[in-house]
């Protein structure tokens, strides 16, 4: 493969002349050479490469984008106020250097986020530069990581989700002769706690750069104190260097050959015999044959494995259950109800869900029917979807009659005097269930969410292997159907090939996508599928700021 790249971001003069297609494939085709390097065995070529990918142009415009245009929090600002939300400011930062040679990170700024048990948990906010620089040194450690890492691990991990490790530990428990006893475990402060310098023993380069953010400190009100463990959680690069610390937990009980062959639980010899470890990212389970090897074996190697590492087990959190008894893992519930074993959204969260519906019509009594569907429908949507690969049918019959019940009241609410016969006509839709209605559009009943069956990645793959690319690139496409709810915009997604109509590159799920019109709208162009492309959103900020459209975010 030719990769061709800009090599001086200071001859660069517009954000918007960037080719995104070149960027893309070059970093992509290092990051495959990095892996395959890593899978041969061959760790000087490593280290070159991933020394390339950091002083490439192409990594640090991508990074750039990850940070200012693409995170949640791409308007955060770190101890220095600083967002980098146009695009001069981004020239700015990539004329600035972003080179690794006596770069020195600033503290983090420490803010506090609510947690469901009522606590608070403690976020680091590194500054907009510092948070490029993870971003850089990410793309360079993570293809090699991505190749030693264990089949089990979920989380934090390209191409992964939690609903991969809730499948695997549905397949493990419903197997016939399977385990009947789960370690339902957490870490205790895993984030806040984990050893600095075992952590960088496991590191072979980037070592300096990586200890200067473990022990650039925090501010905290006004306080800078220093950091002398854990990695802060907000950090980019945090969650990639948690699951390098943790990277082995699997191992312990023989879930690998000498030769990186995975053995079934069913094939382990010994005490491994029957045990299996479910891990995504500090929460884990371990599926064994009884209690006694839990309790004698299981528990006492997880801790001293977590005491290396400078982490304990979380005494409230961890517990050792029957499969008839059941526990619950990343908002599921797994339980076994006479020989069936069934995972069903958590009670908790199902109760959540819908108090939070309940307050946002309390507190929305006058607001327009056409906005209180526009909200909530995302909002519902979202969390059906989430459930959706799980036996919660029955949970979404239920949840349907209830937001019926709380729209229904929320409607008399706002017309005490009139007639229910009035009520219904004026506000809901009799489609075979009375659903809120301003006449055009409708809300969204989670019962309407088809169950569907989910694909498990398989052992170690992973997207960032070369010689696996056609098959994840079906799988992405296969998810951004399923996350695609709009008929007209599935028919452009295929009618695309699941591609940006601007740089080419494949939507990946999650991405940003806008609706771009060839000819515009204030020209006279209509939403006609001929006139229609689906874009990436930094793709079509960049498009029209070549046109003499000026966008804030572009």
């Amino acid at each position: 493969m030719l990769v061709i790249e800009q090599k001086n971001g200071r001859d660069l003069e517009r954000w918007s002349d960037i080719n995104w297609t070149t960027v893309e494939g070059t970093v992509r085709h290092l990051q495959g050479r990095i892996f395959r390097a890593t899978v041969d065995g061959d760790l000087a070529r490593v280290k070159n490469l991933q020394k390339l990918l950091v002083r490439s142009m192409s990594a640090k415009l991508k990074a750039i984008r990850q940070v200012t245009q693409e995170n949640g929090g791409k308007h955060t600002p770190g101890i220095d106020g600083m967002v980098c939300d146009t695009p001069k400011a981004r020239l700015v930062l990539l004329k600035s250097g972003l080179s690794l040679k006596d770069y020195q990170p600033k503290p983090v700024r420490r803010v506090y986020i609510p947690k469901a048990n009522g606590k608070k948990r403690p976020l680091g906010i590194p500054t907009v530069k510092d948070r490029v620089m993870q971003a850089i040194v990410k793309m360079a450690l993570e293809p090699e990581w991505e190749s030693r890492f264990e089949a089990n691990s979920y989380g934090f991990r390209p191409g992964r989700s939690c609903h991969d490790a809730i499948e695997a530990i549905h397949t493990t428990l419903n197997r016939k002769g399977c385990a009947q006893w789960v370690l339902d475990a957490d870490i205790s402060g895993c984030f806040d706690n984990i050893d600095h310098d075992a952590l960088l023993k496991r590191l072979p380069v980037f070592t300096t750069t990586i200890q200067r953010w473990l022990k650039a400190g925090v501010v905290d009100l006004g306080n800078q104190k220093d950091t002398t463990a854990g990695t802060p959680q907000g950090g980019i690069i945090s969650p990639l260097l948690a699951n390098i610390a943790l990277d082995g937990l699997e191992r312990q009980f023989g879930c690998e050959r000498p030769n990186g062959k995975l053995v079934s639980p069913a094939l382990r010899r010994g005490k491994n015999h029957g045990l299996n470890l479910i891990r995504y990212a500090d929460d884990f389970v371990v599926t064994a044959p009884s209690r006694e090897v839990l309790e004698d074996y299981v528990i006492p190697t997880v801790q001293a494995f977590l005491a290396q590492r400078g982490l304990t087990l979380s005494e409230a959190k961890t517990r050792i259950v029957h499969v008839d008894e059941g526990f619950t893992f990343l908002g599921f519930e797994i339980r076994r109800f006479g020989g069936v074993l069934l995972t069903k959204p958590q009670k908790e969260k199902v109760r959540d869900h819908l108090r939070a519906i309940k307050t946002y019509l309390a507190g929305h009594k006058q607001t327009p029917v056409a906005t209180v569907i526009k909200e909530l429908t995302p909002v519902m949507r979202g969390w059906a979807c989430y459930y959706r690969h799980c036996a919660a049918k029955e949970t979404f019959s239920k949840a349907t009659h209830w937001v019926w019940a709380m729209t229904w009241t929320w409607a008399k609410r706002r017309h005490p005097n009139k007639s229910s016969k009035w009520i219904k006509a004026r506000y809901f839709l009799d489609d075979g269930y009375w659903t809120l209605s301003d006449g055009t559009a409708k809300l969204y009943r989670h019962s309407a969410t088809r169950i569907t069956r989910f694909t498990k990645v398989i052992g170690r793959s992973s997207p960032m292997d070369p010689t696996q690319k056609v098959d994840w690139e079906e799988r992405k496409k296969r998810q951004m159907v399923q996350e695609t709810f709009r008929r007209n915009r599935l028919e452009l997604l295929q009618a695309q090939n699941n591609a940006c109509g601007l740089c080419g590159m494949t939507f990946w799920p999650g991405d940003p996508i806008d609706d771009h019109h060839l000819a515009p709208r204030h020209t006279g162009g209509g939403d006609e599928r001929d006139n229609r492309m689906l874009v990436h959103r930094w793709c079509h900020h960049a498009h029209h700021q070549r046109h003499g459209y000026k966008a804030v975010e572009a």
